[in-house]
């Protein structure tokens, strides 16, 4: 697997994180016609997933409009299509798409969830897919012990990898909420005084953010 080379740039200030504001989301869905639209929002006590708003697209077109209570994550469902949108919504935003695609639409307008798809594209999914074909060779080889060692050192060594280049990224940007997001995701993987360390390390502002609140508790 080719080195990946990671840069992102995180744009979101700290005093950000849990400003309440007013944004709204216009989507244009080519061949979405009258289908419903469903806003949906992870309760972050309890990690369900929740509906929070809906609306009917007029040919194509829709909007939501919301006083949210902190920058978090977001996704739109389309009645009768596969799969969802998923943004952080900390700012006004535009989605746009196709029906057959409906699950491929851009999110427009949001410097943090820009952070997010290139954290995405650059690290998740080219670590995932490596991970997957090897996973699918140890099964394959599982009568054969030395290949099966052998790709389990690989998987290792990858896995190892990319939670080096998680770190990495939230040491080097304790200042975007997206670090805030990824110690979430990934800090079972970091020795847990190396993730206490990195929480410490993030803005004060970012502390009362439902996440955090949920972090923390982990990591006492």
């Amino acid at each position: 697997m080719k080195n990946v080379v990671v840069i992102l740039v995180f744009t979101l200030v700290a005093g950000m994180a849990n400003a309440q504001k007013n944004v709204r989301l216009q989507g244009n869905v080519a061949g979405l016609g009258s289908t419903m639209i469903y806003l949906k929002k992870t309760d972050n006590t309890n990690s369900r997933l929740i509906t929070i708003d809906s609306t009917r697209a007029t040919d194509g077109r829709f909007s939501f409009s919301r006083n949210v209570p902190e920058t978090d994550f977001y996704s739109l469902v389309a009645a009768g299509l596969p799969g969802q949108v998923q943004f952080i919504w900390d700012q006004d935003v535009t989605l746009e798409g196709s029906r057959e695609n409906f699950r491929e639409s851009a999110v427009k307008g949001s410097a943090l969830t820009d952070a997010w798809l290139k954290f995405q594209n650059d690290v998740e999914r080219p670590y995932r897919d490596v991970l997957m074909d090897l996973y699918n060779d140890r099964q394959r080889a599982a009568s054969d012990t030395s290949v099966a060692n052998r790709v389990a050192r690989e998987e290792k060594r990858l896995k190892q990898e990319q939670y080096q280049k998680v770190q990495q990224m939230i040491r080097d940007n304790p200042n975007s909420l997206l670090s805030l997001y990824l110690l979430n995701w990934y800090w079972p993987q970091f020795p847990k005084t190396e993730a206490k360390a990195m929480y410490d390390r993030l803005p004060d502002t970012f502390k009362s953010h439902s996440i955090a609140k949920r972090l923390q508790n982990q990591l006492r």
